[in-house]
């Protein structure tokens, strides 16, 4: 499981130090039992602890096995009402919720109880016509509309909520950083709007400044995951000393947190810079109706990667725009002998191509596969991340990565993606919307099994891609097919990898950012919707129990490296 060969950089030859150095990792001892932890709740704590509806349910459950204020359940629960409130300090929702429970839970620290007070007592809801008007516009009419509601109304956290909220959703963060500079906090939140300020300056790449803010949060805004996103900012600043020392502190304080000791994991194992080449040819192919200028981008960015030992197949979807001509001055730029178009007289779906490029007999003589969308932006390390996933999990069906938003990398579009965990609420919503309810902070930058990966990047040897059948073409003309292929591999025993430290960035807007009511959006509910009946729902829960105990055998393997 641990890998042993660095890549030879400074900073690897200090995760290797980290990693052997017993007066880090000697000390550390573990005494708390996943394996007692009731079935519910420990389903949902595999699944991370981040994202405010995945934490409040985890809190109920947690409370929901407590037997006296205090005992374990009570204070898991308090630490994961605490960080639902910490992602969106303005929530005067959240604040709420957990001044509903507090009775439940383990005393709060001192200077928190004068700042949920005053929360709540600045949370003053606007359900008006014209605000829901103005919230329902696009993004410049809303950015408008809440800059013009703070100029009049500086203290009502309920616009700074909002303000909070279209700052994640887009990914834009210097919006609200610009704001915070220079508001004058209500009485008795100054360390809530300083949390606040860190974590737009942390998003927006001024790493130290947030380090800065959120030393002084560790006073004023006492909150348990300060620390995990002080080390963050240390981590992104390179001071990866001081951010391996924060994570191992918040390990022995939340043990019950998975992200954390994956991320611990990851800084001893030196994941954040692993890269290696695929063990093999891979054939890298790709398919595109009418987005000529954007597969240009994504073909400029293949060229400039850092391939070995790869050819390209991209199919023109029967495309009326300047596609095809794109791909020829790719396929002379990067080489005829290992590039080539392959054309469609009409579109013929996402599922079919996909089909049709894998059942090339050059495609099924390789030993891998990479699908590429037709607007992203590839690093140039793409393929060797996800050679260092495949040699950290050879047996996996798929490797993917990370898809953040093109024009707001801090917005995370897709990850690991695994089953709601319960059953009632999987028939509304089968996958795990987690990784869409929060920012990127880190938290999610490990490399582990999941249930399945996005297919704007993904990676497949290729006979097993081809052992486990065609995408179904009843999910054209797209969305969904590379889902119900994962899912069909999950049932029969199988996994996928999530790669956290490949971002890749993408055009097209997804889950919360997607554009209601337009034919894509349609297409997309009703392909889920013949995903959800493909299925019966105790399939549904053999897959999720599948992945229960893949994902709990990766965490149990990888706290004994750590703590061995």
């Amino acid at each position: 499981m641990l890998p042993k060969e660095g890549t030879g950089c400074d900073l690897d030859s200090l995760r290797v130090d980290i990693f052997s150095n017993a007066a880090y990792l000697g000390s550390m001892s573990h005494s708390f039992d996943f394996l007692a932890m009731p079935a519910d709740l420990l389903r949902s704590l595999l699944l991370g602890c981040s994202g405010r509806i995945h934490l409040h349910a985890m809190a109920s459950i947690a409370l929901g096995h407590m037997r006296k204020p205090g005992d374990l359940y009570s204070v898991i629960a308090g630490d994961l009402f605490l960080a639902a409130w910490a992602e969106n300090p303005f929530d005067g929702h959240c604040a709420a919720v957990l001044a509903a429970n507090v009775s439940s839970l383990p005393p709060l620290a001192s200077p928190l109880l004068p700042v949920l007070k005053s929360v709540m007592a600045h949370w003053q809801p606007d359900a008006t016509p014209e605000a829901r008007q103005a919230m329902a516009g696009d993004k410049n009419e809303q950015l408008v509309f809440l800059t013009e509601r703070l100029l009049h109304e500086p203290r009502s956290l309920f616009w700074w909520h909002h303000l909070y909220e279209f700052s994640r959703i887009h990914g834009d963060w210097s919006v609200l950083s610009r704001a915070l500079a220079t508001a004058r906090p209500p009485e008795g939140l100054a360390g809530l709007f300083q949390w606040a300020f860190a974590n737009a300056l942390l998003a927006s790449g001024d790493h130290l400044a947030g380090a800065g803010n959120y030393r002084a949060c560790l006073e004023s805004f006492p909150v348990p995951c300060v620390q995990e996103r002080l080390a963050t900012a240390w981590l992104r600043s390179g001071k990866i000393e001081k951010s391996f020392e924060l994570l191992r502190q918040c390990v022995e304080k939340r043990p019950w947190n998975v992200g954390l000791w994956l991320r611990l994991f990851e800084l001893a194992a030196q994941g954040m810079t692993d890269a290696r080449p695929v063990p093999g040819r891979t054939m890298v192919l790709g398919y595109s109706y009418n987005k000529g200028n954007d597969l240009a981008e994504t073909l400029e960015s293949l060229i400039n990667s850092n391939l070995d030992d790869v050819h390209v197949r991209i199919l023109d979807n029967g495309s009326s725009d300047n596609t095809a001509d794109v791909i020829r001055r790719f396929v002379d730029k990067f080489g005829s002998d290992h590039a080539t178009m392959v054309s469609m007289p009409v579109n013929i779906g996402a599922p079919a191509a996909r089909n049709w490029l894998m059942n090339l007999s050059e495609v099924r003589e390789s030993p891998f596969a990479a699908y590429i969308d037709d607007d992203i932006a590839l690093p140039k390390d793409w393929l060797l991340r996800l050679g260092a996933a495949v040699k950290r999990y050879p047996d996996a069906g798929v490797w993917g990565c990370k898809v953040v938003d093109y024009d707001g990398p801090a917005r995370v579009q897709c990850g690991e993606h695994n089953l709601t965990p319960s059953p009632e609420e999987r028939q509304d919503t089968l996958m795990s919307t987690i990784m869409l309810q929060e920012g990127d902070f880190g938290q999610a930058d490990y490399i582990r099994p999941c249930a399945s990966v996005t297919g704007c990047v993904h990676l497949f040897r290729t006979e097993r891609l081809l052992e486990n059948g065609s995408f179904d073409l009843c999910f054209s003309p797209t969305q969904y097919d590379d889902l119900e292929r994962d899912l069909r591999m999950v049932k029969s025993g199988g996994y996928a990898v999530y790669q956290g430290f490949l971002a890749i960035p993408h055009k097209r807007k997804s889950g919360a950012m997607s554009d209601v009511g337009r034919p894509e959006s349609a297409n997309a509910s009703a392909n889920m919707h013949k995903l959800m009946t493909t299925y019966l729902p105790d399939e549904f829960e053999t897959m999720a129990s599948n992945m229960d105990a893949i994902l709990l055998a990766d965490l149990m393997e990888k706290i004994q490296g750590l703590c061995s």
